[in-house]
């Protein structure tokens, strides 16, 4: 039977542009039961989606038309909704009789995808159980409405099964089939990452000349999965898996083996959701990385700061790990409660400070807006960047969508009256100031981006001379007079021009 998988893009630009893996995973998973499957990704060759939002679903419809699918999967996040909706309307205009089928976090959206959008089933968590079950009912034509872990519709409402036992043995999971993508195309450059972070990884000693001796045979990196799951479900946390699994560190070796002969990747972005959860396994990846794989760089995108010390930093380090993401979110222990991130700013602070010391990257990242954000908090939040002396950071307001925790208190409130037009408004604007939470008035909490953005570049402006200082101050005080909500609306260019100028 053949399958058509659709990576259903988020929003415009680079930034929704990523490696499919949830697509691969389960390409993987069709091709040992025996199908065949082609993976679409529209990025490719429409980064700004002028083409797709435009309507041109040319190269879909070709691939359709040359594989003649049974099935179409549609695979991203929640804010892909709204062009999986549009795209799945199209084709089954066109191509009538095919089952068109969701998952991965885009699942958050099912009841939408199936009383408005037309899809005939959305499949929810793992899908190691359920889509073997499942493509086996399509491809002998029986009923797959009993199939555990997919939602479906009956009499015009979403109804959703119960979910079938987690895997217990990650390793069983087939590696992700490449083959199916041109691997390429999704590798990053270690020089694009220098550049994003240039003055923060100037300041931390000896990082700028281990990730020159590093990438002399190769800068390029790809994501790779090592485990599922986290300890802790934050506030704005889409979870859609319980407890943490971990693959074998063999396993995990082998997988970056693979990227690393057949494709020729000297680095790897771990992306798991929580890294360091087993620190055992940690130091056992070290040490077997070490032997086997000696001279590979790797970035750690997610781990806590209470699983860490001096000696894994370390260790860390020497096995080639140029950067360690702790996810701050907060420099105040009141929004980090409500967070529930089970960590406090000091933690936090001193871990940062730690892995500068040490000679790690350790980027800051910012979320602002919960519900017991106040002007005091953001004030203990400026105080915490200037504690950690952070030369860059990055600043988003809390984004709600369904099946996160915070979006009970969406629902509560009927803060969203259309979620579907709610859901295309977040694409559109990532992060910036949409839904106010707060007790806050809209104009000063559209604003605390702005205030917190502005002490951290005065800072760094400071210590490059008074000219500098003076012009970007001058600068500051011109965008203080817009308010926060029209100012996420000039373009990306712009912005970029004005920070180089002063």
């Amino acid at each position: 039977m053949n399958i058509l998988l659709v990576n259903a893009p988020s929003r415009r630009g680079s930034g929704g542009f990523s490696v499919p893996m949830g697509l691969l995973y389960a390409g993987a998973i069709m091709e040992r039961c025996g199908h065949q499957a082609r993976i679409i990704d529209p990025y490719l060759n429409d980064r700004e989606l002028e083409r797709f939002d435009g309507g041109d679903f040319k190269e879909i419809d070709r691939a359709v038309e040359e594989l003649r699918p049974r099935v179409i999967g549609y695979g991203g996040i929640a804010t892909s909704y709204g062009r999986a909706k549009r795209l799945s309307r199209h084709l089954r205009e066109k191509f009538p009789g095919i089952i068109h089928v969701a998952g991965g976090p885009l699942a958050s959206t099912a009841p939408w995808l199936l009383e408005q959008a037309g899809l005939d089933a959305v499949f929810h968590g793992e899908t190691e159980t359920s889509l073997p079950l499942f493509l086996e009912r399509v491809s002998q034509g029986q009923s797959w409405t009993e199939v555990p872990g997919i939602s479906w519709l009956k009499d015009g409402k979403a109804q959703r099964n119960a979910p079938p036992p987690q895997i217990e043995n990650l390793d069983s999971i087939p590696l992700p089939a490449y083959h199916l993508i041109d691997v390429a195309a999704y590798g990053r450059s270690l020089a694009d990452w220098s550049g994003s972070y240039g003055q923060a990884i100037k300041e931390i000693p000896g990082l700028a000349e281990r990730a020159a001796k590093l990438t002399r045979h190769g800068d390029r990196y790809i994501p790779i999965i090592t485990s599922r799951g986290c300890t802790h479900r934050c506030l704005f946390c889409y979870r859609h898996v319980k407890g943490v699994r971990r693959h074998s560190v063999g396993y995990v070796l082998a997988h970056m083996r693979l990227l690393k002969e057949r494709y020729g990747f000297q680095g790897f972005l771990v992306s798991d959701e929580l890294f360091n959860s087993d620190t055992q396994w940690v130091r056992d990846f070290c040490s077997a990385l070490e032997r086997e794989m000696p001279g590979l760089f790797y970035i750690v995108a997610g781990a806590r700061v209470d699983k860490v010390d001096e000696a894994l930093l370390s260790r860390l380090r020497d096995t080639g790990c140029l950067e360690i993401g702790f996810g701050h979110e907060s420099g105040s222990d009141q929004v980090l409660r409500q967070f529930c991130k089970g960590a406090t700013a000091a933690q936090n602070r001193d871990m940062t400070l730690l892995a500068r010391r040490i000679g790690l990257h350790a980027p800051i990242q910012i979320v602002i807006g919960a519900p017991a954000e106040t002007r005091e908090t953001i004030s203990e939040t400026i105080r915490f960047l200037e504690e950690i002396s952070a030369p860059q950071v990055s600043v988003n307001y809390l984004i709600a969508l369904p099946e996160t925790p915070v979006w009970k208190t969406i629902e509560e409130r009927g803060l969203v009256k259309d979620v579907e037009s709610y859901l295309d408004e977040v694409a559109d604007c990532g992060g910036g100031p949409l839904l106010n939470l707060t007790a806050a008035p809209d104009r000063e909490w559209a604003n605390w981006c702005f205030l917190i953005q502005r002490e951290v570049d005065l800072r760094s402006r400071r210590k490059a001379g008074l000219p500098r200082y003076v012009l970007a101050m001058l600068a500051y005080k011109a965008s203080g007079l817009v308010p926060g909500n029209l100012r996420r609306l000039v373009p990306a260019p712009v912005k970029r021009l004005i920070k180089r100028i002063v």
